[in-house]
């Protein structure tokens, strides 16, 4: 048995696929180009793969990760070579390592995302948006209304304030500016980048319009330091 970390990019091409028929997109691309993926025992044996935090629909990435387990070993630059041959636009290998058979899932081990936001307003200079996000972020707290899937989407009210740990003017063009962010996410809480914009919109009034988000990296936490998942899983070793 072997296990392989990947880092992969999700593009514009791509951004409107869901997390499901993403995995049916590599499920089938490792059979494509005879990757010797590990298969589960059972009645309804299915392809050992995993991946990390799924993205939201309409939001392209830099780094998504998958974990993949092998039945026999295989070099990783040729299981990117071959994927990367196989695979649609829009989505592309761009690293992978060997990882351990202890290893924690890509998914158990997300703890923050960082993402970049490019927005449009008019009629604000970068001084004045600067400032309001300078006091969107140091409220008290920061309550929005957030539906809840597992709940029938009952709508319940969240502090997100402790979900940022950073939000900034990074950029301004005209009337286009990025708003770089670092974010809580995984299993300890969670916070979508479209609802930190939905809260900051109401928060200042402005008429924000063609938001256009991607994750620029997906972090685990290891001692106080923040890894992206292939740093994460080297220093395992």
């Amino acid at each position: 048995m072997m296990y392989i970390r990947l880092k992969f990019t999700k593009g514009g091409e791509v951004k409107y696929i869901s997390h499901l028929d993403l995995m049916r997109v590599f499920q089938r691309a490792l059979r494509r180009v005879g990757i010797p993926i590990s298969y589960s025992s059972g009645f309804n044996p299915h392809q050992e793969i995993s991946f990390g935090a799924p993205l939201s629909l309409g939001v392209t990435s830099n780094a998504e990760y998958v974990d993949l387990k092998l039945a026999e070993p295989m070099d990783v630059k040729e299981i990117q070579k071959r994927l990367n041959n196989s695979l649609p636009d829009g989505i592309k290998i761009i690293n992978g390592i060997e990882i351990g058979e202890n290893h924690k899932s890509a998914m158990s081990v997300v703890s923050h995302s960082r993402y970049l936001i490019r927005i449009y307003a008019e009629n604000i200079s970068s001084d004045e948006l600067k400032k309001k996000i300078e006091a969107f972020a140091a409220q008290k707290d920061i309550k929005i209304m957030k539906k809840q899937p597992k709940k029938d989407f009952e709508l319940i009210e969240i502090d997100i304030k402790p979900l940022i740990i950073y939000m900034k003017l990074i950029e301004s063009d005209n009337d286009k500016y990025t708003i770089d962010c670092l974010l809580v996410s995984g299993s300890k809480g969670n916070l979508k980048p479209e609802l930190l914009i939905k809260a900051f919109k109401e928060f200042s009034g402005y008429d924000i319009q063609n938001v256009r988000i991607n994750r620029e990296e997906v972090y685990g936490s290891k001692n106080g330091i923040l890894l992206d998942l292939l740093e994460y899983e080297n220093t395992q070793k």
